[in-house]
């Protein structure tokens, strides 16, 4: 490339860059740890950089403890607003403000072959080529839950289309009443079967 091409080719990264960064303020999160990084790329003593990178994981883990505690403990406590660190969510994400009961629910589905039912793994059902599996929407086997006719003739064909092996299909709710003090009291209910060309609900 010639060395006249380099410096507006540059110059227009820059300006790229800076645009960015103007634009979508999510960008601005990641310009805090340039500073950062090339102060720690640029320390040779390695007594100093473990000292450093300590402060710089403690600080973070402060930052995320208070965010963590801040709604349901700092504000309901002292009667007031804290401030929120902006772009910042704890390990987690806000799961970690989630209620989570002692009840839990699911959605199984169950191929048969020659009368045989087979477990199908909901991973196995939704990875493609491409992505693999979506595990931010890990939970999207309950859209398939209500009694839907059309959203359940779909899945069927899904299903018929990515598992040809299987005769026929159950779609199956889970619930366990009480992981507490029922650990292992499980209830499960057949809500419909399908193959390529009908669906039954069940009652």
């Amino acid at each position: 490339m010639s060395t006249k091409l380099i410096l507006p080719i540059n110059v227009l990264c820059q300006l790229a860059g800076l645009f960015v960064f103007i634009t979508y303020p999510d960008f601005r999160l990641f310009a805090v740890f340039i500073p950062l990084s090339v102060a720690f790329n640029s320390i040779r003593s390695t007594r100093v950089r473990n000292t450093y990178i300590s402060l710089f994981v403690i600080v973070w883990m402060l930052l995320f403890q208070y965010e963590s505690i801040r709604t349901f403990y700092l504000n309901q406590n002292f009667k007031k607003d804290f401030p929120k660190t902006r772009f910042l969510f704890p390990p987690a994400g806000w799961i970690m403000f989630y209620n989570v009961g002692n009840s839990a629910g699911y959605i199984e589905v169950f191929g048969f072959k020659d009368g045989v039912p087979q477990f199908i793994d909901p991973h196995d059902i939704f990875e493609t080529r491409t992505i693999g599996y979506d595990n931010i929407h890990r939970g999207i086997l309950g859209a398939v839950s209500d009694r839907n006719p059309q959203k359940a003739m779909q899945f069927c064909r899904f299903l018929n289309y990515k598992f040809p092996y299987f005769d026929k299909f159950y779609v199956a709710a889970s619930y366990h009443p009480d992981l507490v003090k029922e650990r292992f009291e499980r209830r499960q209910r057949i809500l419909y079967q399908c193959d390529e060309n009908q669906i039954k609900f069940m009652k």
